[in-house]
């Protein structure tokens, strides 16, 4: 669909009110509330627990790279022309819809590899590479 932005606005508009409209309809056939039980209420609430802190360690990792630019500006512009140098790249070379696909896969796997400990196995193999030569004189 080659659509301009107002009607892309429009579209995604249209699918908000639908899906503002069908949900409730389709929660009350799907899950009655008289089975609601206290089992289901402390997997509720572990679950928006989860939700809140990984909102929050994202928010102060956000606020930790800000910070970074006034206590190393060198640093801070490092790192981020070269995440935008290769999102760019990334942009450029590879399909659009494969790189949705990757990042819906990754998305969604996310909580089993968080269980699986997965990140921490690949952030130890990094931590253990040998490290380079520091490129300051002193």
């Amino acid at each position: 669909m080659d659509l301009s932005i107002l009607a892309t606005i429009s579209v995604v508009g249209l699918i908000l009110n639908f899906i503002d409209f069908i949900v409730p309809i389709m929660c009350n056939t799907i899950c009655n509330p008289g089975s609601w039980t206290g089992q289901n209420e402390k997997m509720y609430e572990d679950i928006c627990r989860s939700i809140v802190i990984t909102y929050n360690k994202i928010i102060s990792n956000i606020k930790s790279f800000y910070a970074l630019r006034e206590t190393s500006p060198p640093m801070y512009y490092l790192i981020s022309i070269s995440m935008l140098s290769v999102s760019t790249w990334m942009a450029a070379s590879i399909n659009n819809v494969f790189l949705l696909y990757i990042f819906s896969a990754i998305v969604l796997l996310w909580p089993g590899i968080q269980h699986r400990g997965i990140l921490n196995t690949v952030l130890s193999f990094v931590n253990k590479a040998p490290k380079m030569a520091s490129l300051k004189s002193d």
